[in-house]
């Protein structure tokens, strides 16, 4: 009955009835959403106060079984905490013995017999992390570019144009047709409103230096959108570069966003021992490319102790990271030597989440779906510490179940979302439910530069709302959004990144000449959100609410990909004539699975079968309000579009949701988990997202 008081009056509104009916149907719509957020919440608070019951019950049993059986169970009884300190001992010097093959002190360690404190001689083993590399600089409202070009601090580039390292050049748009397209789809005056100044009085970060600009560029945003000139990037080939030897001027021309990174220097190492107690440095030791062990030099490098949140949580710690369960493995480090020649450490990312061998298979499509339902989140404070790899087939196994899916150069979609932070100093989510982020992003198989095996590039898409920690939408690279010990959420989120692979999506379509790229339509479309989410749409503020937030508006991107694709398609005789002409050809078959994963994927966004306005004109974005009155009629508004697209409003349920259609549609799903990875914090737990 509750479904029909939803859907039917839906029905009788987009069909055009009369006032009176008009009137009656939003009643029902507003009675409806009242009932069920009403029901919502008491069964939250219910199951709130069972769970509560059930765990002291639990304690008391533990304790009286404890007690009744003595010394006969004192050595077989768990720790209290094992399900907080999984594989930690933070206070068990045995470990560290265990792993140096020393005594516990510290400061009583052999260090290693050689430890090389000449930068130069393990100059060797840093690699820069990009080719184009470096700092955006805004200019200032006197001295802005025509065409909305910014300043180009050089930290890197190719061997070609070494001279422009160092210097400060013009970064600036091609004059390509389709740039410009999305350059001026973007390009709007900013003018911050009252929603923005509100927001900044509460802590969050805004464009402050572009308020009352006219005409502010991707670029611009991108630039400004911290109160420093703190955004390093690289840029993306093709790069024009040319060098005015006349005027001492030089200029950088590109044709897509410039990627978000952190660091001038990347290494691989292991991390031995902290040098001294209370001390940030530590000793570590490469890898050895021709060993394939870390058993190369010796360094002594500092991993800086971050400064803590207003609610005293760290976003990473180095507090026992030597004795962390990933480092075996081994981690890339990002970061630039100080004024003493000493490597710092701004962004960490642990081999192992890389690289392309999974921990756990599973084989065939109803354990890929209860995987996905039942165990991806499974006891997430118990792994705290701790990271999985899980690779999904919904084909059955077979001889060949070993070999990898992955192939160098593979691309696959991924799909982002991370949990919450309980424990002591954790956040308390209202009504217990923990929202999480959402986002989508792309991975490639690349050959790893320091030990020559294939592994994984994650690249995010952001569309992300402005925030207190300074993270910018756009475009950026895992090490930055996710390993950046400053802002980087590695250290005290779950996180859930899942990587489909499916050829219909990931591989360009050529019909005669007519080429069509879905995943470079995805990129498109994404870039035009974040670049609208920094500037707010002229409003200088993209702000979350229950009812709106980046999940449906890179939900609206995906709509908007699938939408154009079918149209060009459905639109052009020529791609018609040759579907026709080789109906048993491998790209038509693909180009039907994408045909069907569309159809799949509208249900998704679209359960009650009905288009979201907003989604289908593309003019307004959920997670950026324009000056509004606040009434009641706008609140309803508000609440029936997101009812219109509910499966779209918790990150968790949408991750979900989107990766059971890839892998019914034959693609391999690929599970990156990691749980407040890094050193060890005993006063937060990793909590899993709500996915109701």
């Amino acid at each position: 009955m509750a479904v029909f008081s939803l859907i039917g009056p839906t029905i009788f509104l987009v069909s055009g009835q009369s006032l009176n009916q008009f009137i009656l149907t939003l009643g029902l719509i507003i009675l409806a959403v009242v009932f069920g957020l009403t029901a919502f919440i008491f069964f939250r608070i219910f199951l709130n106060w069972l769970q509560g019951k059930l765990e002291n019950t639990r304690l008391f049993f533990r304790r009286s079984f404890k007690k009744n059986t003595g010394s006969l169970t004192a050595n077989i009884s768990p720790p209290e905490n094992i399900f907080l300190e999984p594989r930690f001992v933070e206070s068990d010097g045995n470990l560290t013995a265990t792993i140096f093959g020393g005594k516990s002190d510290i400061s009583e360690a052999l260090e290693p017999e050689i430890i090389c404190e000449n930068p130069a001689a393990v100059a060797y083993l840093y690699k820069p992390i990009a080719l184009w590399h470096g700092r955006l600089i805004l200019p200032s409202k006197e001295e802005r570019q025509p065409y909305g070009s910014v300043y180009f601090e050089v930290i890197n580039a190719p061997k070609k144009y070494q001279y422009f390292i160092g210097k400060t050049a013009f970064l600036k748009w091609s004059t390509n047709r389709q740039v410009q397209f999305f350059v001026h789809a973007v390009t709007q005056d900013l003018k911050f409103t009252k929603q923005a100044k509100n927001s900044k009085k509460s802590g969050n970060i805004h464009p402050d230096r572009l308020n009352g600009w006219r005409n502010v560029s991707p670029l611009e945003t991108l630039a400004g959108s911290r109160l420093e000139d703190s955004v390093t990037v690289m840029l993306r080939r093709p790069v024009i570069a040319i060098n005015y030897s006349s005027s001492d001027r030089q200029e950088l021309t590109i044709d897509r966003e410039p990627v978000q990174i952190i660091g001038r220097f990347c290494a691989l190492v292991s991390i031995l021992q902290r040098k001294e107690a209370d001390s940030d440095k530590f000793i570590v030791r490469h890898f050895n490319k021709t060993s394939q062990q870390f058993d190369g030099a010796a360094e002594i490098i500092r991993i800086p102790q971050v400064q803590p949140d207003k609610n005293g949580v760290a976003r990473f710690t180095n507090h026992l990271i030597e004795q962390s369960p990933l480092n075996p493995d081994g981690w890339y480090i990002y970061g630039e030597r100080d004024e003493d020649s000493i490597f710092v450490v701004q962004a960490i990312e642990p081999r192992k989440i890389a690289q392309l061998t999974p921990d756990e298979t599973h084989f065939g499509l109803k354990k890929s779906l209860s995987y996905l339902n039942y165990k991806n989140w499974e006891n997430t404070p118990a792994q705290k510490g701790q990271a999985k790899r899980v690779l999904l087939t919904p084909n059955e196994a077979t001889e060949n179940d070993s070999i990898s899916p992955w192939q160098e150069g593979d691309i696959g979609i991924v799909i982002h979302s991370f949990g919450g932070i309980g424990g002591k100093k954790g956040e308390r989510p209202a009504l217990g439910i923990v929202t999480g982020h959402f986002a989508l992003g792309v991975a490639k198989v690349v050959r790893d530069r320091f030990t020559s095996e294939l592994r994984f590039d994650i690249e995010y898409k952001q569309v992300y709302a402005h925030n207190p920690d300074g993270i910018v939408a756009g475009s950026s690279k895992w090490q930055s959004y996710m390993g950046d010990l400053q802002r980087g959420w590695l250290g005290d989120r779950p996180v859930c990144d899942i990587i489909c692979k499916l050829d219909c999506v990931c591989c360009d379509y050529d019909f005669d000449g007519i080429t069509l790229s879905p995943l470079t339509e995805l990129n498109q479309q994404l870039d035009i959100m974040m670049a609208r989410y920094r500037s707010g749409d002229g409003t200088g503020a993209s702000l979350v609410t229950p009812a709106t937030s980046c999940v449906q508006d890179s939900s609206q991107a995906i709509y908007a990909t699938i939408k154009k694709i079918t149209s060009e398609i459905e639109s052009n005789p020529q791609i018609q004539d040759w579907l026709k002409a080789h109906p048993t050809d491998a790209q038509t078959q693909r180009f039907h699975q994408l045909v069907a994963l569309g159809e799949s994927l509208e249900k998704v966004l679209m359960p009650l079968g009905i288009v979201r306005p907003d989604w289908r004109k593309n003019a307004r974005l959920a997670g950026i309000d324009a000056e509004l009155k606040k009434t009641f009629f706008v609140g309803i508004v508000n609440l029936i579009k997101a009812a219109i697209s509910y499966r779209t409003m918790l990150p968790s349920r949408t991750q979900d949701e989107i990766a059971k259609i890839f892998l019914k549609q034959g693609a391999f799903l690929w599970i990156i988990r990691t749980n407040q990875v890094g050193g060890f914090d005993p006063n937060i737990e990793p909590i899993a997202p709500t996915g109701l």
